[in-house]
């Protein structure tokens, strides 16, 4: 028989998800989304000239066309997730020499916090504009969690296939818009487009953001 503190125990944990399956906690961008999970997993990604990829026959999956990083954090190391982002998304765009309406589709940080994703949300707008609510946006973390220091090799490799099949996956678990996240979520179907915009950010206010093309794209 259980205690009374294990059942209280399960009670909080429902009330914490909201009573959903663990499929379903990792809610980016949602109204309804409660918080982060942690996932495990890894990737690799080999860059190198092009002239001695295609000598030795590699399969080429994309380019990287643009490129940043930045920092922004206040004097006891709290970052400001909005700006950092905005100028490392910014930063991208024009090393790539690219207006905003040429991004296939956004690959969102998409840590599924009240907070987080209502300041990357902001971060998008302060960069696309208006855009930011027509370009498709995928955060796959709703598929397998943060996976903290890899998430973000895994989320571009997420992009670079979806780039090569043409076809987005959809924002999982995205059902009820948030009018504090003016994005527009990916539906199945979408098509990936030629480019990614790509980024990450930590708490400490680094932020990172590439700007992808897929190889079929390059010719």
């Amino acid at each position: 028989m259980k205690t009374v503190h294990a059942l209280q125990s399960e009670q909080v944990a429902l009330d914490e998800t909201g009573g959903l399956e663990p499929s379903r906690w990792s809610r980016p961008f949602d109204r309804g989304r409660r918080g982060m999970v942690l996932g495990e997993g890894a990737a690799v990604l080999i860059l190198e000239e092009l002239g001695h990829a295609e000598a030795r026959g590699a399969r080429i999956y994309g380019e990287i066309i643009g490129h940043a990083s930045r920092c922004v954090a206040n004097s006891s190391g709290v970052g400001d997730r909005r700006r950092v982002l905005a100028h490392a998304l910014g930063a991208a765009l024009r090393t790539a020499a690219l207006p905003p309406d040429h991004v296939g589709h956004v690959h969102a940080v998409g840590v599924s916090t009240v907070v987080g994703d209502r300041e990357e949300a902001a971060a998008l707008h302060d960069v696309l504009g208006a855009v930011a609510e027509r370009v498709p946006t995928v955060a796959a973390k709703a598929n397998f969690g943060n996976l903290g220091g890899a998430s973000g090799l895994m989320e571009c490799v997420a992009s670079l296939l979806a780039m090569r099949h043409g076809e987005l996956f959809p924002l999982l678990n995205y059902e009820t818009a948030d009018p504090d996240c003016r994005i527009r979520a990916a539906r199945r179907g979408d098509p990936a487009g030629d480019t990614c915009l790509s980024s990450a950010v930590t708490p400490q206010g680094q932020a990172g953001a590439l700007m992808l093309r897929g190889w079929p794209a390059c010719g």
